[in-house]
């Protein structure tokens, strides 16, 4: 149990100290993080999902109830701390949003993905690819709608211009990568379709990169950061660290799942924030140290957390 921990964790805090060091010895700057967001939103992140869904068997694609528990504990926790952020912490549109994003958005691929692996073997990883799925088709597109709404709103456009709003928005999230190439990947997979060798290799490359360049990001982001534990970031933790996990075990009676896809879903819903998120707030150019904050508290919580279910559920 301890190894299969170590095995998630220890690479996990080692790049991001590698992040930290370069910024703490002058060779890259704080703001360069920036740089590796775009990287890892717009190019790598999009087609490591894509390839994970595109080299996932169709059958496994097409199990309904456990795709739903996934989307009633990852979509719950989005619209509940979106609506924390909002009306109890007063936030505007876009700083709810990232904070929404930041409580509900699990690492599965870089935190979850060595330990469901190290517990379940390589049907572990179906978790990690239906819950990138649907945090690719619904969460990140909202996200994207909820933002550019925001900026709307900012520039002076009211709600009498929401429907207008809202399509343009909606049309600029379906065209954006981390959208439509998952999507893609899907359709390829239920369509048995075989891509060549060289084009498979040639997608791993850049997918390979996602999770190390965000990880080393986020050491970046938190050199010069100040630690902060605040009303927000304490909310963020109950959200994420707890509240996620029990909506998954609701959802577990809820949609009558069983054995080791049950199993795979509390796991899931009790993994740390994604460093993507930060990534998000970064671009986005709000809630970021807030967003590094949850993500680092996260990740530590994290650790108590899932060394309990997993105790729990390998018994």
């Amino acid at each position: 149990m301890l190894e299969t921990i170590l095995n998630g964790l220890l690479p996990v805090a080692f790049v991001i100290g590698l992040g930290w060091l370069s910024a703490r010895l002058g060779l890259l700057k704080h703001d360069h993080a920036g740089v590796l967001a775009v990287l890892v939103i717009r190019f790598a992140l999009p087609f490591a999902l894509f390839e994970g869904a595109v080299k996932t068997s169709p059958d496994k694609l097409g199990n309904l109830d456990f795709a739903l528990c996934l989307t009633f504990g990852l979509m719950g926790t989005y619209l509940i701390a979106l609506g924390v952020g909002r009306f109890v912490f007063k936030h505007d549109l876009r700083t709810s949003t990232m904070q929404a994003l930041v409580c509900a958005y699990p690492d599965m691929a870089y935190f979850g993905a060595p330990i469901l692996a190290a517990m379940f073997g390589p049907l572990g990883f179906l978790a990690v690819l239906v819950g990138n799925l649907v945090t690719s088709i619904f969460m990140l597109p909202l996200t994207i709608v909820l933002t550019r709404v925001s900026d709307k709103q900012a520039a002076g456009h009211g709600w009498r211009d929401a429907l207008a709003v809202l399509g343009h928005s909606l049309a600029g999230a379906v065209v954006n990568p981390i959208v439509w190439l998952p999507v893609c990947g899907v359709i390829l997979s239920l369509a048995r379709v075989k891509l060549p060798e060289p084009v498979l290799n040639s997608v791993d490359m850049i997918a390979k990169a996602a999770g190390g360049t965000s990880l080393f990001a986020l050491g970046l982001m938190l050199y010069g950061e100040r630690f902060r534990i605040n009303a927000n970031v304490l909310a963020n933790l109950g959200l994420k660290n707890f509240l996620q996990p029990a909506l998954m075990l609701l959802g577990v009676v809820m949609f009558g799942l069983t054995g080791d896809l049950a199993k795979q879903v509390v796991i899931t819903g009790a993994v740390p924030t994604a460093t993507a998120a930060a990534m998000f707030a970064l671009k986005n150019k709000t809630y970021t140290a807030d967003a590094t904050a949850t993500i680092l508290l996260s990740t530590i919580l994290g650790i108590a957390t899932e060394g309990i279910l997993i105790a729990l559920l390998s018994r």
